[in-house]
């Protein structure tokens, strides 16, 4: 806790203000406000908003971590389903919607995503996270559904994109977008 000179010496210099005071109780009082005032910076500074990059990072991490637990291989990353998982991350941010589909989005379905993104699939899946405070919270609400654990460690899939976005309102949504490419190249 950060005290800001809080001492009695503050009361004695002022007797005729404070006149039969308990000087203890005054000084309590003044250092609470004086940690108060002082703390309002350092809340600030603490509740700054995760980068983009990290939060991206960290749900590839837990998430070959996971796998990992499950004897599966890791996924690679793929700038294009990266790019996909984005496109629907920041679609859902926008209709302030978590759905698979969007209708009235420039890329409703997965399929025209994947289209917009240059990636040629085999198979692919999809799972979408709203709200979780963090990359943790969502790859564990990922764990704990059936589906979605599924397509997690899933041994069909080889590649990992993954989008984040932030709606006006300051609520997260998570895309993860798994898949096996069409060939090798």
């Amino acid at each position: 806790m950060f005290l800001h000179g809080c001492t009695g010496a503050t009361i004695a210099a002022f007797p005729s203000m404070f006149g039969q005071v308990n000087r203890y109780d005054l000084t309590a009082a003044i250092c609470i406000v004086g940690i108060i005032s002082t703390s309002a910076p350092f809340a600030a500074a603490t509740t700054r908003p995760t980068p983009a990059s990290k939060v991206l990072a960290d749900v590839v991490r837990l998430t070959n971590a996971e796998r990992a637990i499950h004897k599966r291989s890791r996924l690679r990353t793929n700038a294009r389903l990266m790019r996909a998982a984005q496109i629907q991350a920041d679609q859902m941010a926008r209709a302030g919607q978590q759905a698979h589909v969007l209708p009235g989005a420039p890329y409703p379905n997965a399929e025209d995503r994947l289209a917009a993104a240059g990636y040629d699939w085999q198979s692919y899946g999809e799972n979408l996270a709203f709200g979780q405070r963090n990359s943790a919270e969502a790859v564990r609400s990922w764990m704990h559904s059936r589906g979605h654990r599924a397509n997690i460690i899933s041994p069909a899939f080889t590649e990992l994109g993954v989008g984040y976005a932030v709606d006006r309102a300051g609520r997260p949504y998570y895309v993860q977008v798994f898949a096996n490419p069409l060939s090798s190249s």
